[in-house]
């Protein structure tokens, strides 16, 4: 049996403004369901209807191949009806969004020297392409070019795009973009109707009224992110505190479980010495397994990576003496981490990966003003307009993370918060390398080369 990889990200929008009522908010439509008990239905507007996702063959073990190839051959049909004819992520939205991480990651990243720190570049590309259907003027102008992409509707097709690429709940492995909008139960007249079909119909939103600033608002936001991330997230503490004068949440969540192509074993596990940034030294289980892979050796850094179902999870050493953060001062790093052709080495790769369970806190404000958000932050130019009447502005922006390594794989989560207010053979004599992560690291988790985590180990307790 193969080891589960679980990941899950969730990324909050919380907009507030300055006026109010105590009346319903205008909305839209019936609650619709796909089966699945839904959290808080008092709340529901409308609830979006994912396709169902056809389930992947299990390996037969009475030997009845011919049944499994058949049965296999209608899984991926299904599956190429599913995702439908252009319907994947374009040569020049998979550019837009790697230029995007590199971009934004040193941005996010600065200032958290010797820290453990762990940033979704997919969590917040996503909570600001809500924003920026939400925005106009100026202050759209700015998010979309933050985001390279040159308009709404060219973003609305970037997001179904990624959307269909990337769902996948086959039984064996689950990747899911979820999005929602939270509105303030006691204003009315405020919100731009067709901005709120638009969330529905292009970013999958479904629709919800609560009372802001209320302990049973910030209840129900929670326990639909634990739903939607399989209870990663979403636990005791809310993962968001409204006030009475909060306008609307929006809310992107993406779930994501695979397995190691190949299973650490337990019984090889080995407790040993990691040297944090600090100097400081823990005893931590190290995870040990030697294969034949590709693998890059660069001036100041090495990097391998495990192979998932649904992805991969790339580790890079940097050389003794050279911090992880300063690898990510070069907006090229990230690009260049490509294990096919002349930029790597095919040889033996002996892994020695550490358990750990890291989280941060990170403050994304400034690195958004870095990237060119500059006017939503500011009352006096900031322009919510497409989504409310009100005057309202970004007030805060943060994202939480959390991810855990061990033999049955990683778990991770991410919360972004803003708030607004008012192959070939081996050679003879392979190539070794030796990835033994006893000291400061990164890890980058992707599929099919889009960025979903980028992290940076410097403790370990």
């Amino acid at each position: 049996m193969k080891r589960m990889l679980s990941l899950v990200l969730a990324a909050v929008l919380l907009l507030a403004g300055c006026a109010g009522g105590n009346q319903s908010p205008n909305g839209g439509g019936e609650p619709v369901h796909d089966g699945k008990e839904p959290v808080k239905m008092s709340y529901a507007l409308a609830e979006p209807v994912y396709p169902e996702f056809p389930q992947q063959p299990q390996f037969p073990e009475d030997g009845d191949y011919d049944a499994w190839n058949e049965a296999y051959q209608k899984y991926i049909d299904a599956l190429i009806a599913l995702r439908g004819e252009g319907n994947h992520v374009t040569e020049a939205e998979h550019a837009a969004l790697t230029a995007f991480t590199a971009k934004s990651t040193p941005l996010v990243l600065a200032g958290q020297e010797g820290k453990n720190a762990i940033y979704s570049p997919l969590s917040l590309w996503s909570a600001l392409a809500m924003l920026a259907q939400c925005a106009d003027g100026d202050s759209r102008q700015q998010v979309l070019d933050a985001m390279g992409a040159d308009g709404v509707d060219t973003l609305q097709d970037q997001v179904e795009h990624l959307w269909r690429t990337l769902y996948t709940d086959d039984g064996m492995s689950t990747l899911i973009l979820s999005n929602s909008i939270w509105l303030n139960s006691s204003l009315q007249g405020t919100y731009v109707q067709d901005t709120l079909d638009t969330l529905a119909q292009k970013y999958y939103a479904g629709a919800y009224a609560v009372p802001m600033g209320s302990g049973e608002a910030d209840q129900a936001v929670t326990e639909w992110v634990g739903e939607q991330t399989r209870g990663l997230i979403g636990g005791e503490q809310p993962v968001v505190e409204t006030k009475p004068e909060t306008l609307a949440l929006l809310v992107s969540s993406l779930y994501y479980k695979a397995a190691w192509q190949d299973e650490f074993m337990p019984e090889r596990t080995e407790t040993d010495t990691f040297t944090g940034a600090d100097g400081q030294e823990s005893r931590v289980d190290f995870m040990h397994r030697t294969e034949d892979a590709n693998f890059i050796r660069r001036d100041g850094y090495q990097a391998a990576r495990l192979q998932t179902h649904l992805g991969e999870m790339v580790f890079v050493l940097p050389d003794q003496g050279v911090a992880p953060e300063s690898l990510l001062q070069n907006q090229e790093f990230l690009s260049r981490l490509e294990f096919y052709g002349d930029a790597c080495t095919w040889g033996e790769v002996q892994w020695s990966v550490p358990k750990f369970d890291v989280d941060s806190d990170l403050d994304l404000m400034e690195a958004l003003k870095a990237m060119g958000v500059t006017d939503l932050p500011d009352f006096d130019r900031a322009d919510l307009t497409a989504l409310t009447d009100l005057d309202a502005f970004l007030s805060d922006a943060k994202q939480l993370a959390r991810v855990k390594v061990d033999e049955k794989g990683v778990e991770a989560a991410a919360v972004t918060i803003m708030a607004a207010c008012g192959a070939g053979m081996p050679p003879e004599d392979p190539e070794i390398c030796v990835m033994d992560l006893d000291r400061p690291f990164l890890f980058i988790i992707r599929t099919q080369d889009v960025p979903l985590f980028v992290g940076i180990v410097n403790q370990i307790a």
